[in-house]
């Protein structure tokens, strides 16, 4: 190499080394400080899932004004995120229902609606255990007050989260009924599942209701969840719950005798085992009723969380609800402990962040976030992660996850990547917030450091 080469060389090789060293000067040097997370023992209000109160309203000929009275009336002293609303249509048992019975209805939606209540709806024609005098005389006049009610339901489908029943039997729950047979059951269902939107999910009084209507043994799969159809809407309540060993005529004392009998009721053991499967894609809940020792407490605990059951009433059996009330379990009282666990319960355990290389051009900024609920979430949240400057900009960037594959016991990664460009230098307080897609409310994560606006802090970026 001669000496002109030599030179030629050098001087490249200068211009690197201070390309180098000048971009180096600014390059963006992010550090993450993550914040220190503990997990609170409060019971959180959650949409979708709780205790709840019932409340009764029998369609008439009176003005709208009573109903839209009533319901303000219940709502003045109830902080529940979810209630279980009874409408009674007896008063049109053998005819259609009028439209004044129709704008009663929807002034009652809209009026817990506005209020962020999340509706557990049961149309019935009975309250006292008299379904065989008060029901249709025909099985088509409840198909048509499906029809009739199912557009005024459709309307509020973000905050009515599940109907209950088919419209029959006493209280609404299937049994003493007209129209009780199999067919009776799949056809009542089945229009239910036509005419109301695939938002709201559906609920029948025992698994095997559930089979017969979906015509299979098979509990409902991750393949075929949320997808829209009549099987993944299909889920369970029971308002005999962990009443005893059958739980008031839901489980059968023997076992199933053929596999292809899909209508049979199975044994205790059998069921539990059908729920824990069906009920991870699909809502369960009810009343417990009647002391016992399938309701103390530990019993309680784990076949509330066998069973995935998401929502309870607090009002019955008071005589079961007090016992958990009076029962001192991990630092709480049991009640207590039951409520802040029905459904979802979202603890999130800490934060790291990752640069992808040397010039950090992104950054990868994730979360582990554990459900320690008896139940997923059944509704989609949309999550985030929120960067607030020290002038209170902020800049928010979307985490994609499917909140509803959160499995009880289970943790997930919630992770984004930023790119650094985006960001100017400075210092970021990073925070994660969930909103529901349906109602636009914020998630409540069970963390001491939540703040007002149901945002966690997750940590401190700082670009330098």
């Amino acid at each position: 190499m001669n000496s002109r080469q030599r030179t030629i060389t050098i001087t490249i090789s200068i211009i690197c080394i201070f390309t180098i060293l000048f971009r180096l000067c600014f390059i963006q040097r992010p550090t993450y400080h993550a914040a220190h997370l503990t997990e609170t023992s409060s019971v959180l209000k959650l949409p979708y899932c709780g205790f709840y109160h019932l409340y009764g309203y029998q369609l008439s000929e009176e003005n709208t004004e009573k109903a839209v009275d009533w319901c303000n009336q219940m709502l003045t002293y109830d902080s529940q995120s979810i209630i279980l609303l009874q409408i009674n249509l007896c008063n049109y048992a053998n005819s259609s229902l009028s439209s004044n019975a129709l704008e009663q209805l929807d002034c009652i939606f809209r009026t817990f609606s506005r209020a962020n209540k999340q509706i557990i709806l049961r149309f019935l024609y009975d309250w006292e255990g008299k379904a065989l005098e008060t029901e249709p005389k025909s099985i088509q006049q409840i198909v048509a007050h499906m029809e009739q009610v199912a557009p005024i339901v459709n309307r509020y489908d973000s905050h009515i989260f599940l109907l209950q029943g088919v419209f029959t039997g006493n209280c609404g729950e299937m049994n003493q009924t007209h129209y009780g047979t199999n067919e009776n059951i799949i056809q009542l269902a089945e229009q239910l599942s036509r005419v109301t939107s695939k938002n709201i999910f559906l609920s029948v009084r025992t698994p095997a209701h559930l089979r017969t209507i979906t015509k299979t043994n098979e509990a409902l799969s991750e393949l075929n969840a949320y997808d829209g159809s009549l099987y993944s809407r299909l889920g369970l309540y029971n308002d005999g719950m962990l009443g005893n060993d059958f739980d008031c005529g839901t489980y059968d004392d023997t076992s199933f005798s053929v596999s292809s009998d899909y209508t049979e009721k199975g044994t205790r053991e059998e069921e539990l085992s059908f729920q824990e499967k069906v009920c991870q894609f699909v809502p369960n809940g009810g009343e417990v009723v009647l002391p016992n020792s399938y309701n103390d407490l530990e019993n309680a605990i784990a076949d509330l969380s066998r069973m995935h059951v998401s929502y309870l009433s607090c009002d019955h059996d008071a005589r079961v609800l007090d016992k958990w009330k009076s029962t001192t379990y991990h630092g709480t009282n049991g009640y207590d402990y039951i409520a802040a666990r029905l459904g979802y319960h979202y603890v999130l355990e800490h934060s790291q962040m990752q640069t992808d290389s040397f010039f950090h051009k992104e950054i990868v900024l994730s979360t582990a976030l554990r459900n320690d609920g008896f139940s997923p979430a059944y509704r989609k949240f949309d999550f985030s992660f929120v960067f607030k400057d020290n002038t209170g900009k902020e800049i928010t960037i979307p985490i994609s996850y499917d909140n509803r594959t959160l499995m009880p016991k289970q943790t997930t990664s919630l992770t984004a990547t930023i790119t650094l460009k985006n960001l100017k230098k400075g210092k970021y307080q990073v925070s994660l917030i969930a909103t529901d897609k349906a109602t636009k409310q914020s998630i409540p994560f069970a963390n001491k450091e939540t703040e007002d606006d149901n945002s966690i802090p997750c940590g401190v970026l700082q670009i330098r």
